[in-house]
Parts: C-alpha cells; sequence; structure tokens
C-alpha cells in the first residue's frame, strides 16, 4: 500500500482521485479540516465489534463520495454503468476508479487509527462471463476474513457494498442489485 499524505488541521488533506473510466482523469483534490472530521465522525465512537466497524465504514465511505463530489463530477456517477463509452462520460466510474479511490479512503482511515478490527488489503478482482471486476477490500484482523468494499453498484455517495470476499466472487449480479433476495 502506497503511503497517503497526512491531515495538517489548518491546511487540510491530499487526496488523489481517478474517475473517468480505468483512471483516465486524475486530480488531487484538497479535503478541507471540517469535511474530513465529518467523513471520519462516522468512526465515533470506536465500533465494539468487526460487524459494526464494517457498517461504519459503509457510512464513511458512502460521505467520503459525497465530499469528493463537491470538488470534481464525480457527483454525477451512476452505479452499474456498464457501458465502456456512454454517451456522458463526465464524472462517471467504472470499478477500477471505484476500487482505487475506495483503497484510498480505507488506507487513510487505516493510517489515522479509525480501523481497530480491520486491516486494508489489495483490491479484489473477479472474472464474470461479461467482464472483469475490481473492489476494494480489507481484512479482519482477529479472523483473517476479508471482505470487498464495492461502490460501483450504486449511484455516488450511496453506501458501498460489504460483503465476504469468497462469496462475492461466486455471487450472481442479481444478488447484488437486490440485495434481499438470497
Amino acid at each position: 500500500m502506497a503511503i497517503l499524505p497526512g491531515i495538517s488541521h489548518a491546511r487540510g488533506l491530499n487526496v488523489p482521485i481517478c474517475y473517468g473510466f480505468s483512471c483516465e482523469t486524475r486530480v488531487v483534490i484538497r479535503v478541507t479540516p471540517a469535511e474530513w472530521q465529518s467523513v471520519v465522525g462516522w468512526f465515533s465512537p470506536a465500533a465494539p465489534t468487526a460487524a459494526d466497524e464494517r457498517q461504519q465504514i459503509r457510512e464513511a465511505i458512502g460521505w467520503m463520495e459525497v465530499i469528493v463530489g463537491n470538488h470534481t463530477p464525480t457527483h454525477l456517477d451512476r452505479g452499474l454503468n456498464l457501458e465502456k463509452e456512454p454517451p456522458e462520460k463526465l464524472g462517471q466510474m467504472d470499478c477500477i476508479d471505484e476500487s482505487i479511490n475506495t483503497t484510498t479512503y480505507l488506507t487513510l482511515f487505516e493510517q489515522q487509527g479509525h480501523l481497530r478490527w480491520h486491516r486494508v488489503i489489495e483490491p479484489a478482482y473477479r472474472r464474470s462471463m461479461f467482464d472483469a471486476h475490481w473492489a476494494g477490500q480489507i481484512e479482519e484482523v482477529k479472523t483473517g476474513t476479508a471482505f470487498v468494499v464495492d461502490s460501483w453498484f450504486q449511484d455516488n455517495g450511496m453506501l458501498p457494498y460489504i460483503k465476504e470476499s469468497s462469496v462475492w466472487k461466486d455471487l450472481r449480479w442479481a444478488v447484488l442489485i437486490h440485495p434481499n433476495r438470497n
């Protein structure tokens, strides 16, 4: 994992972001101290269990996407964008963009001590009959169980899916789109 910049309470946090399919556009945004506090506030109080921390991660990632969308056109991103060349590409992200950005956010959370029950690991990858798919990934410290953190299925700012990686790799698309169906 790359070491990402820390936060100076006076100046804010520089965060590398990419979008535009396969990280075609790369920018560094400055997240203000107030914005960053609104993101990491989801980790307070500290989670009493790993499952609770995964829910905090969902909330923090969703809110971080909103903050990033205030600085970039990613607020226009729509989930499940399967078209490789959509008519309106501005701000759209494929799973590569989403997995890289999610891993960046997770790494910042980890580096600043907000993750107690999980550590960030390499992004997850799976190949399906249609296409390959990437997602951010964390590992529960106590059990070693890996979980994907997948933002691609939702519009910008919505909560990402967190599933055990072994389940995610075998999951049919319909289960992710309609999570209440088994």
